[in-house]
């Protein structure tokens, strides 16, 4: 309803002007006076001042009636200009708002055309790959068999120590035309299980036959072999010739970047160049995260276990790398998904190293090996250590150091002078005019004891958490002065990630329920059956 101003006419007091007028008028003069048959006594002054008075009393209540709709009117403008300013301000807003939604709608755009442009680029630098790979594995058929044969008649006619140089030439020869078969293959795991599907059958052949029939070509491969071939570039050939002396004794290696430990374990069937692609993968991302400034920790190194558990060979690798969240498990081992920014992958393996494979590969070798791949964040926690220290002359010392979590998820000492406002420290350091024989810690959180024998005068010593070898949580430093001795005790930061590929053993598929359908696969089937009956009638 349209509303309108209501100001009005000052009515009342001009007819009762015009009255009081036309009343005076008739006072003064007495032709008038005798027109009208009025009593003489109303045209006396005491009247014609009352007469007065009420026109003053109409003016005045028409003034304060102006007034007071004025007022409303003004009011009335008021609540207007308001109502006006608070549209072009909403006016303002939702322009702005428009603008803002259009400047993220473009990103948005822009966004997701350079996410296409990047797979669509990557398809097409995989196909383009896939095309030379298979190129070259067709064209190169005849050199590869040349080059075998030259390489294996230059290791039969040469002395011990140079066909072991051949031998390992020729491996790499066999590893490369592996790769090759891998890269041009439309689905890697479906390959690699129809290969194995082939070597068990050699493999019951073989068992079958016993000693009388021994083929020169081998169904199964010690893991144990393709590791060490893995970690062959990047330790000292002296260690490697240790680990091959004695096949059936554990290998225990470490020095500053790598601690593997390799026990002795079942064969596995197959070809072991696909066990050692898996594993190179695995270690150069373990590198990649452990040369990183952000990651680099002199205690907490790339650590390499292989166990057998009797049914399958567990090969667990342990990385300086980010958290992986949970819903992001899946995601890393996807066909060219990398958490690799691509100068980091330049700068680290080269410009034309391709991107998003490493892992992918790892997935389908496991899914090949009908295996499982085990995701597991290792993160820093808090702790409460307590520390007892015995002297030469018998007294006893214990101090309990409390580790907490700052800001960044690091481990930090909690300073015992200051626990109220929350300092912490990045060690804690103790000194004692007396020399230490022995010292004993305690960790709260396991529950473990581990005594640690004093070194000799003049020596400084580094002890590890040795519950935890491959990625310790702790370490202490006793170190010499000149009067006295200095100990240290100081929390590590081991955040990383650890992969675990287990693989069932050649002895495992022997099992005749290795290959037996599970309940609930029969049961998917029964259903998938009756989905079936279900529509039948609507597809004839």
């Amino acid at each position: 309803m349209k509303k309108t101003a209501k100001l009005g006419y000052p009515w009342f007091s001009a007819i009762t002007g015009m009255l009081v007028a036309a009343y005076l008028y008739t006072a003064a003069s007495s032709e008038m006076r005798s027109l009208y048959p009025l009593p003489p006594e109303l045209f006396d002054s005491p009247y014609r001042l009352l007469s007065l008075f009420a026109l003053a009393a109409a003016i005045f209540f028409d003034s304060y009636r102006f007034h007071q709709r004025r007022q409303s009117f003004d009011q009335q403008v008021r609540h207007y200009e308001q109502q006006i300013k608070e549209l072009l301000q909403g006016k303002n807003k939702l322009q702005h708002k428009v603008r803002k939604y259009s400047d993220h709608a473009d990103k948005l755009k822009l966004f997701i055309s350079d996410r296409l442009l990047e797979h669509i680029e990557y398809d097409e630098k995989f196909l383009h790959f896939r095309n030379i790979a298979a190129e070259v594995r067709h064209n190169g058929v005849i050199c590869y068999d040349k080059v075998v044969r030259s390489l294996k008649r230059a290791a039969r006619d040469s002395n011990e120590a140079d066909a072991g140089e051949y031998r390992e030439a020729l491996d790499s020869m066999t590893y490369l035309w592996v790769l090759l078969d891998l890269s041009t293959t439309d689905n890697i795991a479906m390959y690699i299980a129809n290969k194995l599907y082939e070597y068990e059958e050699q493999y019951y052949q073989q068992l079958l036959a016993g000693d009388d029939e021994a083929s020169p070509y081998s169904p199964t491969f010690p893991a144990r072999r393709a590791i060490r071939k893995a970690v062959r570039g990047f330790i000292d050939t002296a260690d490697l010739a240790k680990a091959d002396a004695d096949q059936h004794a554990a290998w225990r290696y470490s020095d500053h970047r790598f601690r593997i430990e390799l026990d002795s374990t079942g064969e596995l069937l197959g070809d072991e160049n696909y066990l050692l692609l898996l594993a190179e993968n695995l270690i150069n991302n373990a590198l990649f995260y452990g040369n990183k400034k952000r990651q680099k920790n002199p205690h907490a190194r790339v650590a390499i276990r292989l166990v057998d558990d009797g049914e399958r060979v567990n090969l667990s690798i342990y990385n300086r790398g980010p958290e992986i969240p949970e819903e992001m498990r899946e995601k890393i081992f996807q066909l060219g998904y990398s958490t690799k920014r691509a100068r980091e992958i330049s700068a680290s393996h080269g410009e034309n190293t391709g991107k998003g494979l490493g892992l992918y590969f790892v997935n389908e070798i496991t899914k090949g090996y009908e295996g499982e791949i085990r995701v597991e964040n290792i993160r820093n926690r808090e702790d409460t250590y307590v520390i007892r220290v015995e002297f030469d002359h018998g007294e006893k010392l214990t101090e309990i150091i409390h580790t907490r979590l700052d800001e960044n998820r690091l481990p930090r000492c909690q300073a015992p002078d200051d626990t109220e406002d929350g300092k912490t420290l990045a060690s804690m350091e103790y000194r004692f005019a007396e020399t230490i024989s022995s010292i004993e810690i305690t960790s709260q959180a396991t529950q473990k004891t581990w005594s640690i024998a004093a070194p000799g005068k003049g020596d400084s010593t580094t002890f590890l958490d040795p519950h935890h070898p491959d990625h310790p949580r702790w370490c202490l430093e006793i170190t010499p002065l000149k009067t006295r001795q200095k100990l240290v005790f100081k929390p590590l930061d081991i955040g990383g990630v650890r992969f675990t590929v287990s693989i069932p053993s050649a002895r495992s598929r022997l099992d005749p329920d290795y290959h037996d359908m599970a309940d609930d696969e029969l049961d998917d089937t029964e259903q998938l059956d009756q989905h079936v009956e279900a529509v039948s009638p609507y597809l004839r």
